[in-house]
């Protein structure tokens, strides 16, 4: 089957796996391709959930392709990799490819390591998750133990090297990339600096030190927002491919304040587990848009369509009575306005201050927004005029 290059997605979590290169080999990639065309195929892999043509190496072959609106030469340029079938196959065949590479220093394969963290802890957990199960003949996977591993170092090796590059000492890592200082002696320089040194660390270091941090926080965060919604489109494909009649059920997932806010939530429901079908408002509309019922299994939409009318005519019901009660508390809060007016006129003034007073807490407590059960902020507002007008 032959592949268009338009049918082509960069995946944001893989390409920041990849390598950077710098503004000369990147130029020279771009001389190269359009001298002699690719002397390397595109590798792609097709995500089996979404269907989707992702790009996990040759990131830069493809922009500069695009660059130039150069269309494929042959079938050649392109490869599919279709002997790996999750994203953490992807990764793991990606940190291979990576550290296959010739001349890697070990300050180079660390860095690369570091990039793919989230394989090797994934990897401990499903082992751990495993041994919990009864599979006690599988080995114990540590996470240190393997990225030293990876890395080509011992442990003791690793975990000085890894303190290196975690410090903000720019200078320390750059002598250590550029092979100038061994791991032990930068290591030193790290744990023993001199006061000259303590000194040189500006804030503009520290401000790198902590971008690293978070950029590093950022791509994990993006690895286990891609895993989490990968599982659920899983999880959603089994609960579908469940040859088992299921009734769809709805309930609102807040209660507070006006009804015609309020979520509705549209599941099913199999041997305690639930899978949501649909979370939104269902109070302006007495059935599902198409858009909405697209988004739903076919076998699902007649019984989503009936629970959609009950939820709707359940909420606006709940609305009506809302509206009547806010109505009929308004008429109560005006007619006690009144009564207060007519006693401040006519008692004496420091009497009648004092039961304004106490009146006025007395409501507060019923109607500040506070009180689950009774508050109304409607109610509030004529409050809070009847305090500035007596100015209690």
């Amino acid at each position: 089957m032959a592949y268009n290059i338009k049918d082509l997605t960069i995946d944001k979590e893989f390409e920041e796996l990849l390598p950077v290169l710098t503004p000369e080999e990147l130029e020279n990639l771009e001389n190269s391709i359009l001298q002699y065309g690719m002397l390397d195929p595109i590798k792609i892999w097709q995500e089996p959930d979404t269907g989707e043509l992702i790009i996990i190496d040759g990131h830069n072959r493809y922009n500069i392709l695009k660059k130039h609106d150069i269309e494929w030469h042959s079938w050649q340029d392109y490869k599919i990799m279709d002997d790996l079938e999750t994203r953490e196959d992807v990764k793991q065949w990606m940190l291979e490819q990576q550290l296959g590479r010739r001349n890697l220093t070990e300050t180079e394969r660390y860095e690369i390591v570091q990039k793919f963290k989230s394989v090797f802890q994934k990897k401990a957990k499903e082992n751990q998750s495993l041994g919990g199960k009864g599979s006690a003949n599988l080995p114990k996977v540590d996470t240190r133990k393997e990225m030293a591993k990876a890395t080509g170092v011992s442990e003791g090796t690793y975990s000085k090297l890894d303190k290196v590059m975690q410090s903000g000492n720019e200078e320390v890592k750059q002598k250590l990339r550029e092979k100038e200082i061994s791991i032990d002696k930068a290591y030193q320089e790290i744990k023993n600096p001199t006061p000259k040194e303590k000194e040189s660390i500006t804030p503009e270091q520290k401000i790198i030190e902590f971008d690293n941090r978070m950029n590093e926080i950022d791509r994990e965060i993006s690895s286990l927002s891609s895993e989490k919604e990968t599982l659920m489109c899983r999880r959603r494909s089994l609960f579908e491919s469940l040859d088992i009649p299921f009734t769809v059920k709805y309930r609102f997932d807040q209660r507070n304040g006006s009804p015609f806010v309020w979520e509705c939530q549209f599941y099913i429901e199999f041997d305690g587990k639930e899978e949501i079908l649909y979370k939104g408002n269902c109070f302006f509309n007495e059935s599902p848009d198409t858009f909405d019922l697209k988004n739903i299994p076919e076998k699902y939409q007649k019984d989503f369509e009936m629970a959609w009318d009950m939820a709707h005519k359940e909420v606006v019901n709940e609305n009506n009575k809302y509206d009547a009660k806010a109505k009929k508390d308004t008429a109560k809060l005006n007619e006690a306005l009144s009564d207060i007016q007519e006693f401040y006129n006519f008692a004496k003034l420091d009497k009648a201050e004092y039961y304004v007073r106490k009146f006025y807490k007395d409501l507060m407590k019923i109607y500040h927004p506070d009180n689950i059960k009774t508050g109304d902020n409607e109610a509030m507002q004529f409050l809070n005029k009847m305090k500035e007008l007596w100015g209690i």
